[in-house]
């Protein structure tokens, strides 16, 4: 079966993440989510795309992709969440890493902002990183802009 590209990224930068231990470490476990569990315990993390468009060029087939990295801590944990960024960067930015895909290759990734948000009504810290990423297909099939 074939994933969509949004969702083979997703998934591939959920399992580098997931073999970080540094990053479990942090987390307190392997708190890396799609959406949470209810009543998780914090810090935890949740990935998405918050789209994608088409970004074909004349001969290739490919999409760019906006991916929102979520973190969640306890509003006391600023220091926390800060270290969890730190690593979250290093991991994505190596260059000697690579995002385990097999329908799509990976073109293009970069950071392009990170935001913290206070959530004082339920005691909580937000920590949003954008990234922005390109991706090709890896078969020269029909294009689908449904993605």
């Amino acid at each position: 079966m074939t994933l969509l590209a949004s969702r083979e990224l997703e998934q591939a930068i959920l399992t580098v993440l997931k073999g970080n231990e540094d990053l479990i470490a942090l987390l307190g476990g392997v708190r890396l989510y799609d959406e949470p569990k209810r009543n998780s315990p914090f810090p935890y993390l949740t990935l998405s795309t918050t789209y994608s468009r088409d970004w074909s060029t004349g001969t290739e087939q490919g999409d760019e992709h906006r991916i929102a990295i979520t973190v969640w801590t306890g509003s006391e944990d600023r220091l926390k969440q800060q270290e969890i960024f730190a690593l979250l960067r290093s991991q994505l930015l190596d260059p000697d890493v690579h995002l385990p895909m097999t329908d799509h290759a990976l073109i293009n990734l970069l950071i392009e902002r990170q935001d913290w948000r206070p959530d004082r009504k339920n005691h909580l810290l937000q920590g949003i990183m954008q990234i922005r990423a390109v991706t090709e297909a890896l078969s020269n099939g029909p294009s689908n802009p449904a993605h």
